[in-house]
């Protein structure tokens, strides 16, 4: 299966999965998974860890930035059959199991439907955007743990786009993983590039996810890695600007 993985930073690989980003972190001989796309995705993480020399046996650890389907794709997989703890924001564990749903509603889609809407729904479906495996457990983080986990990533609590929605520093390699605070393509309007919050529909609480720019504004880092979009070469407080030019 073909596979984009390119490589951003010494140990950190960008995975484009189906319209949603995904990372592994290498370290030594152990990898992190963060983010595995929607459960249909699950033949693109194998394959992306292969792409790179790995295989499931090295992963020792799955980071979530948040619990939408989108995101948690394979991460019950890997915990129930390969014994990979799962880890997230505390606030996020009832998202990640399942317990709460913060999310875009099939109302909210049907108020917005028009044929780029219809594309994007019926991509989230044939992906198994409605079928979530949710996960059984989770190991919890907060603001500004250091991950006991392969690469080493400092939690940054970014809430808004759900409440307990996390980004990823890496100070050493310079890489900042948004997830889906900061991202860089309109998911409804591929045409629309470049540093921005995510569509108000697709927010718990929009205003809040603005204010969570400010959570990655001054962070060190030479390359965001967003959850939808590509990766952007750049400091993350200039992505922010951009960011708040295009609200």
């Amino acid at each position: 299966m073909h596979v984009h993985v390119e490589e951003l930073a010494d140990g950190v690989f960008y995975v484009e999965a189906s319209h949603t980003n995904f990372a592994l972190l290498v370290d030594g001989d152990e990898t992190t998974i963060v983010d595995s796309g929607y459960p249909k995705d699950r033949d693109l993480v194998d394959a992306s860890l292969a792409k790179i020399g790995r295989s499931l046996t090295d992963v020792h650890a799955m980071v979530l930035t948040h619990g939408h389907v989108d995101h948690k794709g394979s991460a019950e997989r890997l915990r129930r059959d390969h014994q990979v703890p799962v880890h997230c924001h505390s606030e996020e564990a009832p998202i990640a199991r399942g317990e709460a749903k913060q999310q875009i509603s099939t109302w909210e889609l049907r108020k917005a439907w028009r044929p780029k809407v219809f594309r994007f729904a019926y991509h989230a479906i044939r992906s198994g955007g409605l079928s979530p495996e949710h996960v059984t457990e989770v190991t919890t983080f907060t603001d500004g743990d250091t991950l006991d986990v392969p690469g080493h990533p400092v939690a940054v609590h970014t809430p808004g786009h759900t409440q307990g929605h996390a980004s990823l520093h890496l100070p050493a390699q310079g890489v900042l993983i948004s997830g889906d605070a900061l991202i860089t393509v309109d998911v409804w309007n591929h045409e629309n590039t470049g540093p921005q919050v995510i569509r108000p529909e697709f927010n718990y609480d929009h205003e809040q996810a603005i204010r969570s720019l400010d959570r990655l504004a001054g962070l060190k880092a030479d390359v965001i890695l967003p959850g939808h979009g590509d990766p952007w070469h750049g400091s993350p407080t200039d992505a922010v600007a951009i960011a708040r030019r295009s609200l």
